[in-house]
């Protein structure tokens, strides 16, 4: 999900998944938003850096009306010159969110937000115990050699509970709802997941010329391709095919990802009709293509199980460097699949669905 080229923003629908989590604007015009090329510092493939200010100025406030004394206008004036603040403000007024000053001021002063108070800050106490480069590093293991991770990490105090990637370059941005059902071990996962996207967009270069040649069809079909990343970044932040995607989770939600993954074969083939659909030029206006794309994200749609299942069997069969080189080529990670997958198929005796030769064929899949 990732994509484009020299200097300037370009139509990208490999990413819209970032901002689906917010679910308040379509995912195409939240991609425009957030992906414009600019220069990575060289020679430095990590460069993650957590910033808690809006939401340590925010406790702040919660805890002086918590405690009923008088909040003073400093107290304000630090939370709204904050940086994280203000880029949470630039990044709801380009999607034309309302976003106020005062709207806020009413967001914090309510009596449902002020009773959080030490919630929050308990949460926001164990997630600045977590080790940012350390988080970036380890995502580097599920990415090309190529690519650097280059963000800054915002917990943020904030009435909408979504969190989203937002920015360019080195300006790219994890905004993450501050939620205290969120464990420092669930926060360190959920960054190591934005980062496998933001490492992916970092070699939007070699992606665009692996695309160059071919049709606008298919390189439209290709960029949806990268939808698949949703189920590489489950694995990245896993950290093992091994490790269920969920395992730092409740058993609900393992259960969740175990019931949704047996619908595998009816994702796998929704999304093949999807792409030969595009690639037919039977779909070809972007909101049309996005509305038959929404269902595929979801809470864990088939971007996220078809995309898992794919990534953990190629790594298991061929290797995590056959992975990781498919991800800037993902024709590559089906052609991978269908290899190891029917494998597996004659040797267990099982029916995993693969993709058919017409979609390789059409995607020119070698």
């Amino acid at each position: 999900m990732h994509f484009f080229s020299s200097g300037k923003a370009i139509f990208r629908c490999l990413r819209p998944f970032l901002e689906m989590t917010c679910r308040s604007v379509p995912g195409l015009l939240a991609a425009m938003l957030i992906v414009v090329s600019a220069p990575l510092a060289f020679g430095q493939k990590v460069n993650l850096k957590l910033d808690t200010s809006e939401a340590d100025c925010a406790i702040v406030i919660l805890q002086k009306e918590s405690a009923r004394t008088v909040v003073a206008a400093a107290d304000w004036q630090a939370l709204f010159s904050s940086v994280p603040y203000q880029r949470l403000k630039m990044r709801e007024t380009s999607i034309g969110a309302p976003f106020t000053d005062d709207a806020f001021k009413t967001f914090l002063e309510a009596p449902d937000t002020v009773a959080k108070t030490e919630a929050l800050r308990k949460t926001l106490d164990a997630w600045k115990q977590a080790n940012m480069e350390s988080i970036g590093e380890r995502d580097l293991a599920y990415l090309p050699a190529e690519a650097q991770i280059h963000a800054k990490v915002y917990p943020e105090i904030k009435p909408a509970a979504n969190s989203f990637v937002w920015g360019s370059g080195d300006d790219r941005a994890i905004f993450l709802y501050l939620n205290p059902a969120l464990n420092k071990a669930q926060f360190e996962n959920k960054v190591t997941h934005e980062c496998h996207h933001i490492g992916v967009d970092s070699l939007q270069a070699e992606e665009e010329r692996a695309i160059a040649g071919l049709s606008e069809a298919q390189k439209t079909a290709v960029r949806w391709l990268g939808g698949f990343g949703e189920g590489e970044a489950m694995l990245a932040a896993a950290g093992s095919p091994s490790v269920h995607p969920h395992a730092l989770d409740d058993e609900a939600a393992r259960d969740q990802w175990d019931n949704d993954m047996q619908h595998f074969g009816e994702n796998l083939t929704a999304v093949q009709q999807f792409l030969l659909d595009i690639l037919e030029k039977k779909l070809t206006e972007p909101n049309a293509i996005e509305q038959r794309a929404e269902p595929f994200y979801g809470q864990q749609g088939a971007w996220y199980t078809v995309g898992y299942r794919m990534a953990s069997l190629v790594e298991v069969r061929f290797g995590r460097q056959a992975l990781t080189g498919a991800m800037i080529d993902p024709r590559k990670l089906l052609v991978l699949y269908n290899r190891a997958a029917s494998e597996q198929n004659q040797q267990q005796g099982i029916h995993l669905a693969l993709w058919s030769p017409e979609l390789l064929q059409k995607l020119g899949a070698g």
